[in-house]
């Protein structure tokens, strides 16, 4: 049987509890034994990255070449087991498993006469860690069918500090422009567990905007010698999708093009309060309408970092010490690969 499999995963949580009493009957060439699961995840950088260790719950599809064994079960993590219900027993052929962590949105399948079993998603920023994994032509054994799952976005930090005796650094919107939001991830179709290559990205949108951190509450963060990512415990904005990264340029004609971060920002004298950028010499493409901000560009794309590979996670440091008309402000972007699997 020839399927091609397209799921859709919004950045909004859609429902997924139809799943668990959606499994079709094993028939009568199963085993009487019971398909179980392990799972293993990389470990992140940063604590909001999904690890074995926090790995909750996933999606399985699970595919012969003649039938589906399950279709969307959701699978969650029970102490240090795997469970799901009703339970699925193994056939007497080969099976292939795809799963996608965490098992949250909707999703579907769609036959196809051309193309061999082939998970595509549908992914957008924001705060979701979205992890795949892949595992063909398993057959009954005792041990749990393993399940290797790797990262399909791309992790960007955006760190701001100020280390300035004499200015305060009061920031209003921090945002990402000019970058795709979303695109087709289609998985592997090899083991995730081996050392071939990740899972494929193309039908990226058109580049947009899309905030990381925005004053909520209508008081600005103050910039402190301690870098900071302030989109944690506001937007939660970190997972992008891989893609490259075009040159920050400006024309008085087009504006601003390129790859470029925002931060929307007042600068104050530490000892009289007052405002001192922007002022009457910032010009108006750096001001920021309908408020008393100025805007501060930094390039996404730089000599280390030409674009956004699935997996890693880039960490931008933006140390601001002066105002934008006086001196350059510190810029330096870190590439941090995520830690090699561990077994669970």
């Amino acid at each position: 049987m020839k399927k091609t499999f397209i799921a859709l995963l919004p950045l909004a949580a859609l429902a997924t509890g139809c799943s668990d009493n959606q499994q079709p009957d094993p028939g009568p060439s199963a085993t009487g034994h019971e398909i179980g699961f392990y799972a293993t995840a990389p470990k992140g950088t940063r604590a909001a990255s999904t690890t074995t260790a926090t790995l909750q719950d996933f999606l399985v599809y699970a595919y012969t070449d003649t039938s589906v064994i399950m279709d969307g079960v959701t699978v969650r993590r029970d102490g240090g087991s795997w469970t799901y219900s009703p339970a699925v027993y193994w056939p007497g052929v080969p099976v292939d498993f795809y799963a996608v962590s965490p098992a949250s949105g909707a999703w579907r399948s769609q036959s196809s006469g051309e193309s061999d079993n082939n998970p595509v998603a549908r992914l957008t920023c924001g705060a979701t860690d979205y992890l795949y994994a892949v595992t063909l032509d398993q057959v009954e054994s005792p041990a749990p069918v393993p399940l290797t799952f790797r990262h399909a976005m791309s992790k960007v930090t955006v760190m701001l500090s100020s280390t300035s005796n004499r200015y305060t650094v009061e920031v209003y919107h921090v945002s990402l422009n000019n970058i795709s939001l979303s695109g087709d991830f289609t998985m592997p179709q090899h083991n995730t567990s081996d050392s071939g290559g990740p899972g494929k990205w193309d039908g990226l949108s058109a580049p947009g905007k899309t905030l990381t951190y925005y004053d909520i509450d209508g008081a600005a963060a103050t910039l402190t010698p301690t870098p900071v990512d302030l989109t944690e415990g506001n937007l939660n904005t970190s997972y992008f999708v891989p893609q490259a990264l075009q040159k920050l340029a400006y024309s008085p004609s087009s504006g601003f093009t390129g790859s470029f971060m925002q931060i929307d920002c007042i600068i104050k004298d530490k000892a009289t309060g007052e405002k001192v950028w922007p002022n009457e010499y910032t010009p108006e493409y750096l001001l920021v309408e309908q408020t008393d901000c100025g805007r501060m560009l930094f390039p996404l794309s730089t000599p280390a970092v030409a674009s956004w590979q699935q997996g890693y996670s880039y960490i931008y440091n933006v140390v601001i010490n002066n105002t934008y008309t006086v001196d350059t402000i510190g810029f330096a972007p870190v590439v941090e690969d995520y830690v090699v699997t561990q077994p669970f």
